[in-house]
């Protein structure tokens, strides 16, 4: 057997340790836990650790939260845009005013102190809930160990945190989807036009998945890119004007790699659900209101309430926590896009149409076709 070189030794070693040991960062919960009776090996609380306060409380409740007055975010002076997925965002060709630049480090450029009784509810009901679900094939982390490139980092962790997250919540919250779609959601393409995977390995990827595994995984790049840019817009636009989606078929597209891609019928929502839980993991931890104008609350908020309002919410994706927060909510309490940003004015607009001309001219530079 032919030896894994380091750099990707160190990543197969990382996605390995989740999906087994005892992590050090988890002891001391672990230990408190056990004074109240309650143990770890059998629970979720064993994934703390592997994965962060924040990404085990998703998974505990099943959706996100305003912690406003329940955690204090700091600035991080370790973080390096450069080092990041989204070091392409930040280069003057594309963001020559450093507007999305100062976006980024806002949103991602702080850490989170929690307040002990946040740490003590999530672990506490973590102990409640079943031990890690997903399991990941080995031929399939060897691929990914070895045949790819998973350097760049996460903006606030590795990228094998944020794949553990994603797939992790669908074995859990998504049932009768392939969680291995989210542990390899990205190895076609970055949103910031990074591509873990030479698309001349596609074949040899292939080997190791479904048909329709393959379909999500080689979809999923261009599809976020779409929805952000406009066909969330268009998707409730014509909901708005027809009452309904029922004769939408499917939408078509050019993939990353410049694949023609159809999503028909029930993959087509399917692939929805698999957005939304994919974007858990960039909302905001506190102060919705005040966040209309991020992308990622604007991606969610819509597409939940899209899936909601169709009937194809599959994915166990909770707003009940946001449901109880002032203000974001219509009177009828459902949170709705047009609920949250009623208070944001043109903030909202404005943020999302900067995003989505940063979008744009990245899939220039790659010559991406962004028709559907």
């Amino acid at each position: 057997m032919a030896s894994i070189p380091s750099g990707a030794g160190r990543l197969m070693g990382r996605l390995a340790a989740r999906h087994g040991a005892l992590s050090v960062g988890r002891v001391v919960c672990v230990r408190e836990m056990g004074r109240r009776g309650h143990h770890s090996e059998g629970s979720a609380l064993s994934l703390l650790g592997a994965l962060d306060m924040r990404r085990m409380d998703l998974l505990c409740h099943r959706g996100p939260a305003d912690f406003e007055g329940k955690v204090t975010e700091v600035p991080n002076p370790a973080l390096d845009l450069s080092k990041t997925i989204f070091h392409n965002l930040t280069h003057p060709s594309v963001d020559p005013k450093g507007e999305v630049t100062a976006m980024l480090k806002d949103k991602f450029g702080k850490l989170p102190h929690w307040s002990d009784s946040v740490i003590s509810e999530v672990c506490a009901t973590a102990a409640t809930l079943p031990a890690r679900q997903f399991h990941a094939d080995e031929k399939i982390l060897h691929f990914m160990a070895t045949e790819c490139n998973f350097k760049n980092e996460h903006a606030d962790g590795s990228f094998g945190d944020h794949l553990d997250f994603c797939a992790e919540y669908a074995a859990r919250y998504y049932p009768g989807s392939s969680p291995t779609v989210l542990l390899l959601h990205s190895v076609c393409g970055v949103g910031t036009n990074l591509f873990p995977m030479d698309f001349a390995k596609l074949p040899k990827l292939n080997e190791l998945l479904t048909p329709d595994e393959s379909l999500h995984v080689q979809a999923f790049p261009a599809a976020q890119r779409l929805l952000f840019v406009n066909l969330l817009a268009e998707l409730r636009s014509a909901r708005s004007e027809k009452g309904g989606l029922g004769s939408l078929k499917g939408v078509s597209f050019t993939a990353f790699h410049g694949a023609k891609l159809t999503l028909e019928g029930d993959a087509f929502w399917q692939h929805l659900n698999y957005q939304l839980v994919h974007i858990l993991d960039f909302l905001p931890l506190q102060r919705w209101a005040a966040h209309a104008g991020d992308p990622a609350v604007r991606l969610f908020v819509q597409l939940h309430q899209l899936l909601r309002e169709e009937e194809k919410l599959k994915a166990d994706v909770s707003v009940k926590r946001l449901q109880a927060v002032s203000g974001l909510c219509d009177g009828g309490g459902q949170l709705t896009w047009e609920s949250v940003s009623a208070g944001a004015g043109p903030v909202a607009v404005v943020a999302a149409d900067m995003y989505a001309k940063q979008l744009r001219q990245l899939s220039g530079m790659m010559k991406h076709d962004l028709g559907f």
